[in-house]
């Protein structure tokens, strides 16, 4: 399975407004369901499910709610901001309000981990999570990930000094 293979623009809810953990994830899970063909049972009961082994916050505001999926042909993902953060069990105790969902077909799991690690570089940045906070819209969601991804091209980035020219 390639990671790459993703399309942010189609994976993003920007500003939701959800009251706590099972409001984000069925947030979420509405959104996936959408995408994948699968009722939003079949999406959120494996979501919950997962939770219940321990929460998936990170820290720093940040959480990446996972499961494996049966008959999933494909791996899934949004990224959801919330206008007001909620409690998520993360182990800061800060409020999560950037959610990385990603749901992965159960038959690929040789493949998961290391797509989840790719999928989470981004979000280990405090610059992409503030960003992502600022972010009023899908189009500048995207541009705080392009810019992440491509950080030469970056309108915000400092010219680069040799010698005594800026270039």
């Amino acid at each position: 399975m390639q990671i790459d293979e993703f399309h942010w623009q189609r994976e993003l809810i920007i500003n939701a407004t959800c009251c706590d953990a099972r409001s984000a994830l069925l947030t979420i899970a509405e959104d996936l369901s959408e995408r994948t063909g699968f009722q939003i049972r079949d999406v959120l009961v494996p979501l919950e499910a997962r939770e219940g082994l321990g929460s998936t916050g990170f820290g720093g505001g940040f959480a990446l709610p996972h499961a494996l999926v049966p008959g999933l042909r494909s791996p899934a993902k949004v990224l959801m901001t919330l206008r007001n953060g909620i409690d998520f069990g993360s182990p800061d105790d800060r409020p999560v309000d950037i959610f990385l969902a990603v749901l992965w077909p159960k038959g690929e799991l040789q493949s998961f981990l290391p797509a989840l690690a790719k999928l989470c570089r981004p979000f280990r940045s405090a610059r992409v999570l503030e960003g992502l906070r600022g972010a009023q819209s899908k189009t500048e969601a995207m541009m705080v990930l392009q810019v992440f991804d491509n950080p030469d091209h970056s309108p915000f980035r400092s010219p680069r000094v040799i010698g005594a020219k800026a270039i």
